[in-house]
């Protein structure tokens, strides 16, 4: 069995992000995923923090990887590899972007050729399907919510640029779409290939790209192989997210400029209509084994309010239509996505995927209190996995709160104590006789990533990482309604830069110390379970942390006594 994720769209790309860090935290022993990025506009700035993520991770796991096939340090103090240790997966990254910048593509009226032939009649039959604005917009920074289009424009961007690989050897060595399309071919013919599909209901890509993906997955592994595959191979399941953000309307300047413009007022609209269809439709009903629908019955976090509040940013009064601008902070229900994607691939057998004939429905009911009219959302950790496995002493729950804190916990002490930097850490931990040999490189990567994960300082000001970001998504959230954290770990923005508290207030046992007590408590605790360690790499670093942290007992507010 081999899996593979498609993330589609701008939403698809941010839940891939909390898939990529939900395999970080070790949730998904001993899985390997292919991953496709599927976006039509090249400069998104998801795409971009989607792609700089996969990179770092990649860094890190395959480091951990090749040293744990070679003999390491096996003194006093090494810790052993266990299930669920950190970047434990390999995961491979591809991404296929529609070429629309070509004056022959940017517009459906030139990519469907109306003017060729009788042209009249052309325009005529185009009329009966779209409206003219729909037909003459911009494709650069994507479908604008006009899924009848992107559904249309997507199938046929898969199915040529294959077509177009298996054609000719020189296409075929540029493309990034037939070595994942040859995945599933060869995945298909050892026995079954998992293929699970993230994106929304209610925006461009994504909700063009969910419609129409297993029979463009489908069509495009025929090519490949002229027509020899077998279908009841490929099980397919998708994450559908209906609408949980709005933004600001476009003025009526902007709508006359860009003719179509995507209008959150409209989202749920689109849901609604989307979710009509697949209950619906044959094709869909026949191929996807599940749907995940996650929903948000609750206030929709205002995109223009939530990133001006965490990065100061102004869009000057413009709706924004894609690009790198198009950079929205993470959410909490993409962080919920992940946990289906890793249900799809662990939870099902062979057998049990192969025995549904019509596509089932799954969704996940979270709690809440009532705060006067309003329903408050909380989320504990057992709301986001909803299998029962586990290892002998902990609910998968419970690794997955050990997991979380203890690489965030990580993340907080470089920040701390270290200026963000891995080799500062290194440094000290030198004079205890611990002594951790990394490259260049792959402290590169661990700085990148957990400064992702945590904050970044920038002209002063801290910049909330993907983690607080989630934290900030749930609105009023200081008595625990994020996974039970406090306030003063998670609240960045708060924090007093020469004394920040968000590592000492992670854990009980370090709350009622004073930041350098803590990290007093720290290192007694690390030198006490790893007293030595001579050349030790990066595999053995992560494994060492995560046990020295773990050892602590997490600070964490129970939300439903609220």
């Amino acid at each position: 069995m081999k899996n593979f994720l498609i993330a589609a769209g701008g939403t698809g790309m941010r839940c891939l992000q909390s898939f990529v860090n939900m395999c970080s935290m070790g949730m998904l022993p001993g899985e390997s995923v292919s991953v496709l990025i599927l976006e039509t506009d090249i400069e998104n700035g998801d795409k971009k923090n989607s792609e700089n993520l996969m990179r770092w991770y990649k860094t890190i796991s395959e480091s951990s990887e090749q040293e744990g096939k070679g003999k390491v340090d096996s003194g006093e103090g090494a810790s052993k590899a266990k299930e669920y240790d950190f970047f434990g997966n390999k995961l491979t990254l591809r991404v296929f972007v529609p070429d629309y910048s070509q004056d022959s593509k940017r517009r459906f009226t030139l990519i469907s050729q109306l003017e060729k032939g009788d042209s009249t009649l052309n325009r005529e039959l185009a009329d009966q399907f779209y409206e003219e604005g729909v037909q003459e917009f911009d494709l650069m920074h994507g479908y604008r919510a006009q899924t009848h289009l992107g559904s249309y424009l997507i199938y046929h961007a898969i199915i040529e640029e294959l077509k177009l690989a298996v054609e000719s050897d020189l296409h075929r060595q540029s493309s990034t779409l037939f070595p994942f399309m040859s995945e599933i071919v060869e995945a298909n013919k050892a026995g079954e290939a998992r293929v699970f599909v993230v994106g929304s209901s209610f925006g461009g890509t994504g909700a063009s790209a969910i419609p129409v993906m297993s029979r463009a997955i489908s069509d495009g592994a025929k090519i490949l192989v002229d027509g020899a595959i077998k279908m009841e191979n490929i099980r397919f399941g998708a994450v559908i997210l209906t609408p949980y953000f709005k933004f600001k309307p476009p003025s009526k300047e902007h709508k006359k400029k860009e003719k179509v413009i995507a209008d959150s007022q409209f989202f749920k609209h689109n849901s609604a209509a989307a979710l009509m269809y697949y209950i619906k439709d044959k094709t869909i009903l026949n191929t996807y084994k599940t749907f995940y629908l996650l929903g948000w019955p609750f206030t929709d976090v205002d995109v223009d309010v939530y990133k001006n509040k965490l990065k100061g940013e102004g869009d000057g009064g413009k709706t924004i239509t894609g690009g790198k601008a198009q950079e929205n902070p993470a959410h909490i229900l993409e962080f919920m996505s992940a946990f289906a994607a890793r249900h799809f691939f662990v939870q099902f057998d062979g057998k049990t995927l192969e025995s549904i004939h019509s596509t089932e429905v799954r969704n996940k009911v979270v709690p809440y209190n009532m705060e006067g009219e309003n329903r408050k959302p909380y989320f504990r950790f057992d709301d986001l996995v909803s299998d029962k496995e586990g290892n002998k002493n902990s609910k998968i729950e419970d690794v997955l709160a050990s997991n979380l804190t203890a690489l965030y916990g990580f993340a907080q002490i470089l920040k701390t104590y270290y200026g963000g930097k891995i080799s500062n850490l290194l440094e000290n931990l030198m004079r205890y006789n611990i002594q951790y040999n990394l490259s260049g490189v792959e402290m590169e990567a661990v700085d990148g990533y957990l400064n992702y994960l945590s904050y970044e300082v920038q002209d002063g000001k801290n910049i909330p990482g993907w983690l607080p970001q989630m934290w900030y998504s749930l609105a009023d959230n200081e008595k625990g309604e994020f996974l039970g954290f406090n306030a003063n770990s998670m609240d960045v923005m708060k924090a007093d830069a020469s004394n920040p508290k968000f590592f000492v207030n992670l854990y009980t046992q370090l709350k009622k110390k004073g930041v350098k007590k803590a990290e007093h408590v720290f290192f007694n605790r690390y030198t006490k379970l790893v007293p030595s360690r001579k050349d030790g790499k990066l595999k053995d670093l992560l494994l060492d942390v995560k046990m020295v942290l773990s050892s602590f007992e997490i600070a964490l507010i129970d939300p439903s006594a609220n």
